[in-house]
């Protein structure tokens, strides 16, 4: 008889689901029969022969008979539905209970009509009240006629309505906040699966970068750190807590630095640190320069503030850059012997009397170019790295534009002439400009260079100087090879060279028009390039003719 009751399809089985249906089955029917059975005990005991009435035993048993098959059914295998059968019997018990008795057990309709409106539709109930009404007008036509029985089984009726229909607004209530419960607890489970997904997302990021990061609060407790840091301080795996194995000094080889001197420290007490050299002695015994900066951050509700230390490693840069710098200095003072030689030969012939007008000019040309280069390779040896790119600031150190355009010009008069490239200085009277002469002289060779060197046999290259209100305005123009514009904005970029250029097979570094901007750079100018391929390019300086 039950096969009806079973799911056409064959059901996803959930345990906790599973449990949860068979637990409530059991408490309703238990606690149903429990009742019953108590107040069948009382009865027997006060009066053994109620127990003799049929209707009476026939409910106890059925009672009995329903618990019984609600304990070993295996709810599992049916609808949601199915218990809904045994909570209409257990009405049609009740109904059997007060026939034939004065016991008046129709109060014990509560407890199935109840399970109805709590566990099943309204529709269900409806049929569990019509179950009941059919069996108080069975009882009325049977037992008691009178209109105090009619009035008594209506009573039982309404009251039982209005329990039934209140515990399952109720229900249904319950059932609906329930059920926005768990999408509020299945939307917090993805938020948090979510967080947690991209904290380790970023967790791996930062395990998969060199620099060492780590968060300490104001206890001095790492709250986080990367496998950099952990890897370069020597922390336990275990226990980051734990005092580092590796020390830091305040010098290679210096002096190590005490426990409240130490990065970690001063980033706990809050100080913002910039780029500060720390030494490292590691626990294999070997020295690592750090550039250390630390930023506070800014705590969220209920969190301690903390700051974000980042030290950087660069022991292998600064190997570099002395490599550099000495090779630097090799180069630049075995350069500066023979270049000495040449200056003092070219010096000792424009000595002579017997050099004509031509010669002694050319002569005077190689020697202006050696000086320039001795006091490029002096400056190497004996300045700081960025003294190259500063200009001269003292506001007396005005120079004649005109003259360094003329110098530079007839510097590369030969070469454009060997080339058979026009080379011409537009004429104009003395421009006088704040600035550093050996500076200015650097970037007007670069862009004169690169012009002359970048235009064809029979181009023409056109240099030009004037006043533009408080500026001063250069221009170098050629009818070269021209850059194409994709290449434009990279111009000035270290080592870059154009498509166009590289295309030629002319030598170059690439380093020229950096140089330029440098310059420019550190004079407070602008420069600006307009180039098309094919019809060569224009290079527009401007620089402040006094200084700011």
């Amino acid at each position: 008889m039950t096969t009806g009751l079973i799911r056409s399809a064959e059901p996803v089985y959930d345990p906790r689901e599973t449990d949860s249906r068979v637990r409530t089955v059991w408490i309703w029917q238990l606690s149903f029969a429990a009742v019953v059975g108590i107040i069948t005990v009382l009865t027997a005991i006060m009066d053994p022969l109620v127990l003799s009435v049929p209707p009476l035993a026939l409910g106890v048993a059925g009672v009995v008979g329903t618990t019984v098959a609600a304990l070993i059914a295996p709810w599992h295998r049916y609808r949601e539905s199915a218990a809904s059968i045994l909570a209409y019997l257990d009405i049609v018990w009740v109904g059997l209970l007060t026939f034939g008795t004065d016991l008046r057990l129709s109060h014990l309709w509560v407890f199935p009509i109840a399970w109805l409106a709590a566990l099943f539709s309204f529709a269900r109930l409806v049929v569990g009240l019509g179950l009941v009404a059919a069996i108080g007008v069975a009882e009325i036509l049977i037992v008691d006629m009178s209109p105090t029985g009619a009035l008594r089984v209506l009573v039982a009726l309404l009251a039982l309505a209005f329990v039934g229909v209140t515990v399952h607004a109720t229900a249904r209530q319950g059932r609906a906040y329930r059920t926005l419960l768990r999408r509020q607890a299945r939307r917090i489970r993805h938020s948090l699966d979510t967080v947690s997904v991209e904290r380790r997302r970023v967790s791996d990021t930062l395990d998969g970068v060199h620099i060492a990061i780590a968060r300490i609060n104001r206890s001095g407790e790492l709250m986080s750190l990367n496998t950099a840091y952990r890897d370069l301080y020597g922390l336990d795996d275990a226990d980051p807590g734990r005092p580092p194995r590796s020390v830091e000094y305040d010098s290679l080889r210096g002096t190590a630095l005490r426990e409240n001197a130490r990065t970690y420290a001063r980033a706990a007490r809050g100080e913002e640190l910039e780029a500060e050299r720390v030494w490292l002695y590691d626990d294999e015994g070997h020295w690592h320069a750090l550039s250390v900066t630390s930023r506070r951050q800014e705590p969220r509700p209920d969190e301690e503030p903390s700051t974000v230390l980042i030290a950087e490693d660069v022991t292998e840069m600064i190997a570099a850059d002395r490599r550099r710098d000495a090779l630097a200095a090799v180069i630049s003072h075995e350069l500066r012997n023979p270049l000495t030689g040449i200056l003092g030969h070219t010096d000792r012939l424009l000595e002579r009397d017997d050099l004509d007008p031509d010669a002694r000019q050319r002569l005077s040309v190689i020697e202006e170019s050696g000086e320039r280069m001795l006091q490029l390779i002096t400056t190497i040896l004996s300045a700081p790295p960025d003294a190259a790119s500063r200009a001269d600031r003292d506001p007396r150190a005005v120079s004649d534009l005109r003259a360094i355009l003329d110098a530079s010009v007839e510097s590369f008069a030969v070469s454009a002439a060997e080339h058979r490239v026009a080379l011409a200085l537009a004429p104009g009277p003395p421009v006088q400009i704040w600035g550093d002469a050996f500076r200015l002289r650097q970037m007007l060779d670069n862009l004169i260079g690169n012009a002359v060197k970048y235009t064809p046999s029979g181009g023409t290259v056109r240099v030009a100087a004037r006043r533009d209100d408080g500026d001063v305005e250069i221009t170098v123009a050629d009818s070269g090879i021209g850059i194409p514009p994709a290449d434009l904005p990279r111009v000035f970029e270290h080592y870059f060279r154009s498509r166009n250029a590289v295309d030629s097979g002319i030598p170059g570094t690439g380093i020229g028009l950096q140089i330029v901007r440098d310059v420019v750079d550190a004079h407070g100018g602008t420069v600006d390039i307009a180039s098309e391929p094919g019809t060569g390019t224009t290079v527009t300086v401007h620089l402040p003719a006094e200084a700011s």
